[in-house]
């Protein structure tokens, strides 16, 4: 019995030891797994650090690949795809100047077999001057033994000579044997100083600051110069020149306005002018017979309904523009025209930034149609056949459908979010810039409306801006007077002698209404 109890006894101490030695395995155990955890949450923190440096990275790089798209796409943006002026073409490039007329194949200049033009000689009823050239020595052996001999040479020359006049205005005074009244002849307003300068130096500075957009310094140098130091008009002078005329057609501007928005189709748009340093605006309206020019501070909607144009059309009245968004103001009732020469831009563009087929086939139809159009008119039509109308619309909508699918591979790459409006854009307004289809009197583009304002970008370049807002206004003004005039066929230094007598032509006399 002893002996089994010592036996247990030394298995209990055994087991014991054994027990304590476990515990402490466990123990070790324990701070092992303490440590390696704390080590896996170092490296599971330093492994979503890793995640996030990738994912920067990653989004850095997909950026610069953006960047690398967008330097790309203007590195190869021109005036077929942008409206950026050929002036900006970049040194070395290819001036592209977007024309829509077709190459005849033909030389420039004159073609073979063409009859030559030469100036024809004056009528001898118009001749102002007769200059003989004679000799009085041989010019073989200097004798002055010499008579005249055959048929004299005749040759004829034209040229312009500046002569200064100096006019003194007499105006009598009268007495009435009858009545006794004493007077005097009327003086006209444009002689109210003892000494001026007279209508036609005032009408050539009026020419020379909204036609030729001459500097005001220059017109004072130039002067000086055609007239030999007899006639240097002041700059203040100059300056005052505009202002003054600017004011006295005022009434000729808003008459003209009237008669324009009794226009069936009127073209409009707008361009950024400075004024002191800051952004303003020079808005054009018009036709092919009438030019009407506004300036603002700002380009917003209440200048727009300071011009007093847009608001007061019917739902009779066409307006040509370049896709200027406010035209679809609920305040509006006009039926708009789009610019299908931006939009063949937006195409080309859409086409050179993200390489997709739709627009640029969709560009090619739409020139093609264009032309056929042309074509048609030049043989006295006046519409396309109806199937053909229809025909013009369905193909449309397949490279508008072609271009959806396009886009959806894409969604994402440079160029996408341009292309998605684009897209939705024709698809919203494909009545208005279509309109042309279904009737060929209406235009096909807002050239007419680029044309009158690209003189005020040269004189922005000239002279760099307006100083103050009613200069860019008395600008406006005598611009909208001399173009109407001279779309009418009158001579522009005629319409501004009539505007310095104080007798402008009246907008009654240009339209004969």
């Amino acid at each position: 019995m002893t002996q089994v109890l010592t036996h247990s006894y030394r298995e209990n101490e055994r087991l014991t030891k054994e027990n304590l030695k476990l515990k402490d395995t466990v123990v070790s155990l324990k701070q092992n797994n303490s440590a390696l955890n704390g080590r896996v949450r170092v490296l599971t923190s330093e492994n979503q650090k890793l995640k996030e440096t990738i994912e920067l990275k990653e989004q850095i790089i997909e950026e610069l690949k953006h960047e690398i798209a967008h330097l790309n796409a203007l590195q190869n943006h021109n005036g077929t795809n942008t409206g950026q002026p050929t002036a900006k073409t970049k040194i070395g490039g290819k001036k592209i100047i977007p024309n829509s007329r077709r190459s005849s194949g033909k030389v420039k200049g004159g073609q073979k077999g063409h009859p030559k033009y030469s100036m024809s000689a004056p009528e001898s009823t118009d001749e102002n001057e007769i200059e003989e050239h004679v000799s009085s020595v041989c010019p073989k052996c200097e004798s002055t033994s010499i008579v005249e001999y055959g048929e004299p040479i005749i040759k004829n020359e034209y040229d312009v000579r500046i002569r200064v006049v100096k006019v003194k205005h007499v105006f009598y005074g009268y007495k009435c044997t009858d009545c006794g009244r004493i007077f005097h002849m009327t003086i006209p307003l444009n002689l109210k100083e003892n000494a001026q300068y007279g209508n036609g130096v005032q009408a050539m500075i009026l020419s020379l600051i909204n036609s030729d957009n001459v500097p005001i310094n220059k017109i004072a140098s130039f002067f000086d110069g055609i007239t030999g130091g007899n006639i240097t008009p002041s700059e203040g002078f100059i300056a005052k020149v505009q202002g003054r005329f600017a004011v006295s057609l005022e009434t000729f501007v808003d008459d003209l306005r009237l008669y324009l928005i009794q226009q069936s189709l009127i073209y409009w748009d707008d361009t950024v002018i400075f004024v002191n340093t800051k952004r303003a605006c020079l808005r054009f309206y018009g036709d092919e017979k009438i030019s009407l020019y506004k300036a603002h501070e700002h380009k917003d909607f209440q200048s727009l309904q300071d011009d007093e144009v847009l608001h007061l059309l019917t739902n009779k009245n066409k307006v040509m523009h370049d896709h200027n968004k406010v035209n679809y103001n609920s305040q509006f009732v006009f039926e708009n025209l789009e610019c299908n020469q931006h939009l063949q831009r937006d195409l080309q563009k859409n086409t050179d930034d993200i390489h997709h087929t739709w627009s640029s086939e969709l560009k090619i139809y739409i020139s093609t149609t264009i032309f056929q159009r042309k074509e048609m008119i030049a043989q006295g039509a006046t519409e396309f056949p109806s199937d053909k109308i229809n025909e013009f619309y369905n193909t449309v909508d397949s490279y508008l459908e072609l271009g959806q699918k396009e886009h959806e591979k894409d969604i994402g790459k440079y160029g996408a979010d341009f292309e998605n409006a684009l897209l939705l854009r024709i698809k919203k307004y494909q009545k208005n810039y279509f309109s042309w289809v279904e009737d060929f009197s209406l235009p096909t583009t807002n050239n007419l409306s680029e044309r009158a304002l690209r003189g005020i970008k040269s004189h922005q370049k000239i002279s760099g801006q307006f100083e103050s807002i009613k200069a860019s206004q008395n600008f406006a003004n005598v611009k909208s007077y001399i173009e109407t005039c001279r779309k009418s066929g009158i001579n522009e230094i005629m319409s501004l002698q009539r505007l310095a007598q104080g007798k402008p032509y009246t907008v009654a006399e240009i339209f004969k209404t």
